[in-house]
């Protein structure tokens, strides 16, 4: 289904949300009941009417986001749901399911989608939506971080996954260049194709003393910093497939042309890895 050496691959493997069910809006019911056997999910047809969101144990719904239309319905963005994933021709049959499966099993919220699908929905304010379903947040906070996830995502998708390089000056001449390369990319298939993979976790503060000490550091970020402050910490990886790239220093002034000192002068916690490939971000909530 994917590149394995440009995905997260997660060094802690706790689990920390059972998946029971699989709603798959736009998908065929044949399908749809072929991927929900492999991955040994209950198919339903819409989602229960009573959430099931909680800590590690509980029961949520596995979405997998093969409509654009379909996708953009806010009630697929908030619990129960908690994983969204585009599924790849074939992964009825083989391991590709079980494998995007056991990643989103590691996370609080999963998102795993093809550069055409992700450029369309507004991942920032879906992303939002999630989180503060589950954690509210003030409105300048919300506003904060969605501006953050909505630039790191964008970083990813258009100059990672389509390899377009930034606007140079700010001029009408860079913006048309700028607009064909991205319709260009998006046209392509094997660019349009690229996967953009997104793992959310949300540590509590009263959970985090008890992990102290106790071994390595969750691949991801450090607990103990929303205990210090008394917040919860969120806890932001995303991964793109394309070249990557060297930033030049990560200061709030000048950081690399991708934006980086905007989310910096956001997140708590910013960090690049796997060549440029990978974003994480650290928000207290």
């Amino acid at each position: 289904m994917t590149d394995g050496d440009t995905l997260p691959s997660g060094a802690d493997t706790g689990l920390r949300t059972r998946f029971s069910g699989l709603v798959a809006p736009g998908l065929p019911p044949d399908r749809r009941d072929r991927l929900a056997r492999a991955l040994g999910l209950n198919p339903a047809d819409e989602l229960a009417d009573e959430p099931a969101d909680g800590p590690a144990g509980s029961e949520a719904l596995a979405l997998l986001l093969t409509d654009g239309r379909a996708a953009e319905k806010e009630s697929l963005w908030l619990p129960p749901v908690a994983a969204w994933v585009e599924p790849a021709s074939g992964d009825e049959n083989g391991d590709g399911a079980a494998a995007w499966l056991a990643e989103a099993s590691r996370t609080d919220l999963y998102v795993n989608l093809t550069t055409a699908t992700a450029h369309d929905l507004q991942l920032g304010a879906r992303l939002l939506a999630a989180i503060g379903a589950r954690h509210p947040l003030p409105g300048h906070r919300r506003d904060d971080i969605e501006l953050a996830l909505h630039e790191a995502v964008s970083n990813a998708l258009v100059h990672g996954n389509l390899g377009i390089g930034g606007m140079t000056e700010l001029s009408a001449r860079e913006l048309e260049r700028f607009s064909r390369d991205l319709c260009d990319g998006l046209a392509d298939p094997v660019l349009s194709a690229r996967r953009i993979v997104i793992a959310i976790r949300i540590d509590p503060p009263q959970s985090s003393q008890a992990g102290l000490g106790a071994g390595p550091e969750p691949a991801g970020g450090r607990p103990d910093e929303a205990q210090e402050h008394g917040r919860a910490l969120a806890t932001v990886e995303i991964t793109d497939q394309g070249a990557g790239f060297v930033p030049c220093r990560l200061e709030r002034a000048g950081a690399s042309g991708r934006g980086l000192d905007l989310i910096g002068s956001i997140a708590e916690g910013l960090e690049i890895e796997d060549g440029g490939r990978r974003i994480r971000l650290r928000f207290r909530l």
